[in-house]
This record gives structure tokens, sequence and C-alpha cells, in this order.
């Protein structure tokens, strides 16, 4: 598991896919999910499908997760296909990014700003299609707590600078 003092509670919110390619030997759309793959963590997150569509939509929020920001993030499209007998095969893939990246690519902690990440087959060829994904870093107990102990410790400077400079005026007026 993310070493706690370096780590992030993090929740990924996935938007949409665009231009998917079709699932091998089929003409119709694919019945697609996103499944997140994280280094450190065993079990992977994912979305629900969205049955027949070549840009699917979820508009979904992930379980939050505690990740280090060193941790390796990979979003793989995939096809659930249910006849002739269920299976799964990975539709397209992106690059893996360390979580400070995607955070830094998407300029922060922002709601309103998705990531619009390439995706690759998945022999590693480019494709026309991105993933949109909102990363999102959530508060918890632990960083409200280390928010309001760097307040006090702020203000407890800034208190000893006051005094300081109230002895030193009175020495001067002496």
């Amino acid at each position: 598991m993310a070493d706690n003092l370096c780590s992030k509670r993090i929740q990924f919110h996935i938007d949409a896919a665009t231009s998917l390619t079709l699932p091998k030997r089929s003409k119709k759309a694919p019945i697609a999910y996103v499944s997140v793959k994280i280094t450190d963590i065993k079990d992977r997150l994912r979305t629900s499908v969205v049955k027949g569509q070549k840009n699917p939509t979820w508009q979904q929020n992930l379980s939050p997760t505690r990740i280090s920001e060193t941790s390796e993030v990979t979003f793989e499209v995939n096809h659930r296909s249910i006849w002739p007998k269920p299976t799964t095969c990975r539709l397209a893939v992106t690059d893996p990014y360390p979580l400070s990246t995607l955070l830094k690519m998407q300029g922060g902690n922002t709601f309103g700003t998705n990531l619009e990440l390439p995706l690759n087959t998945e022999t590693g060829m480019p494709t026309t299609g991105t993933l949109s994904v909102n990363i999102r870093e959530l508060s918890s107990i632990e960083t409200a707590k280390l928010s309001w102990d760097m307040a006090e410790r702020m203000a407890n400077d800034s208190q000893r600078i006051e005094d300081k400079a109230d002895i030193q005026a009175s020495l001067v007026a002496l």
C-alpha cells in the first residue's frame, strides 16, 4: 500500500471516451467500461458498462482511494462480450502516468478541468480516440488536521513577530 506520508486521497471521475475501435470480429459498437490500474494497489477501480456506443459517456465517480504521488496510473477501456461466451477484451489503453504528472497536466485539483488522455491500441499503436477524466484530491481528517496545525503555527509565528516588533519599538523609545 502507498506510504501515508506522501499519499493523497484521490477520486477519479471518468467522463467519456471518443472514437473507440470496434471489438475484434464485430461490426457493433462495444459494450465498454473503464478500469483503472494503479501500481501499489492490488484491486482495480472500474466503471459500469455502456452498451453500443462508439463514444460512450459514463460521467461516473469511482471509489476514493489513497494513492502515492509516484504511483503509476493506467486507464484501460475494455469490451465485455456476452455471446457466444462472456469474455473481456481491451479496446484501448492510456500510457501509464505518475499521479503527480496527471495532477500537473490537469492544473491541480480542479473539478472543472478534464484531462483528454490519448488512447493506444492494445499493441501500443496510437489511435484517434481519447479518454476524458478528472482527478479530484479529497479532503480527509488527516489533511484537515495538517491544515489546522499549519495555520496555528503560522498564527503563532506571526504573533511572535508582532511581539518582537513591539519590544524593539519599546527599546527604541527608551
